[in-house]
């Protein structure tokens, strides 16, 4: 699916919530091309833990872990889902594709609030790996027309869209991987896995 380097905007928090919250992929969206797209549920079995920006990341738990064209739902209401891919070429004032010679995949990462309260976005982490999870450079663009995440307070029944690159060699697209972590006590971090196709020769 083709994506606009259009700005993403805001969104994004949490509240003191004491009990984890579970996510299930909803068959709501018409999946890419090519691909068939089921109802998968899963229920979060991690226990509430602070995660400071100095931790690892987290692990995805294994029931979190979703197709490309599926929709993580969160028992909340909380809705995360990579709403588009493409394959691209960094441009001359993008930063971070050195290692695979300007060759970029661009996600379009869309978190949906369907919670009962605002949810400030500036702390989801997202990161992405290729091949057999080789971690991908996440791109520096001075123009912010590709963003590192979300910003600002996602309100009510409200969403918002991020524009994010990944460094990724073309030969690799065969398996890609995104990672959405609400980096926060109440929601696990869910993962996306699927093929984005490579460009065609002299695109």
């Amino acid at each position: 699916m083709g994506l606009d380097r259009g700005g993403g905007t805001a969104c994004l928090l949490l509240g003191a919530v004491l009990s984890v919250i579970g996510c299930s992929a909803a068959s709501d969206r018409s999946p890419p091309s090519g691909s068939s797209q089921e109802s998968v549920s899963s229920a979060s079995s991690a226990e509430p833990s602070p995660t400071p920006a100095t931790e690892p990341p987290r692990q995805v738990p294994s029931d979190q872990r979703f197709r490309l064209d599926q929709t993580a739902s969160y028992d909340d209401g909380l809705q995360v889902e990579i709403a588009g891919t493409v394959a691209d070429r960094a441009r001359k004032t993008d930063r971070g594709a050195e290692a695979t010679h300007g060759e970029i995949v661009i996600a379009s990462v869309r978190i949906e609030n369907r919670t009962n309260q605002t949810f400030p976005a500036a702390d989801v982490l997202i990161s992405a790996t290729y091949g057999e999870g080789t971690d991908a450079q996440i791109i520096i663009d001075p123009t912010d027309k590709l963003q590192s995440g979300f910003g600002g307070d996602l309100d009510r029944d409200d969403e918002a869209v991020a524009s994010v690159g990944f460094a990724m060699p073309f030969s690799q697209l065969g398996k890609v991987t995104f990672v959405v972590d609400p980096n926060d006590d109440v929601h696990d971090p869910v993962s996306f896995t699927g093929q984005v196709a490579a460009p065609t020769p002299g695109s």
